[in-house]
């Protein structure tokens, strides 16, 4: 019980398909790396601890963890974000419950 008292709420972003994204374009190619550019530099901040596309629902097309509860940081860091306003995706902010120090992977 300690270790669970030392978690903390972060927000999970779903983003999730708004208009169809084009694809194969030089537009779109720009898009996307303007995209993962302002994630990796959310995570170099770092007011993100993951990030990354969910790969079977054409719906929910991935999840960002932010490292804070504060929404209008939040909201306004997601309209920066080429996708966002270009109305190709939107998102759901719920707060989430974690351990500081849970990792994933290796």
């Amino acid at each position: 019980m300690a270790k669970v008292a030392k978690g903390k709420i972060y927000t999970l972003v779903f983003l999730k398909s708004g208009k169809n994204i084009p694809k194969k374009s030089r537009a779109a190619q720009q898009m996307q790396i303007e995209h993962l550019t302002n994630l990796f530099a959310l995570e170099q901040q770092p007011k993100i601890s993951i990030f990354g596309p969910v790969t079977n629902d054409p719906k929910l097309r991935g999840i960002i963890v932010f490292n804070t509860t504060n929404k209008e940081m939040i909201i306004e860091e997601l309209n920066n974000d080429p996708y966002i306003k270009a109305g190709y995706l939107k998102y759901e902010l719920p707060d989430w419950f974690s351990i500081p120090g849970q990792k994933i992977g290796n």
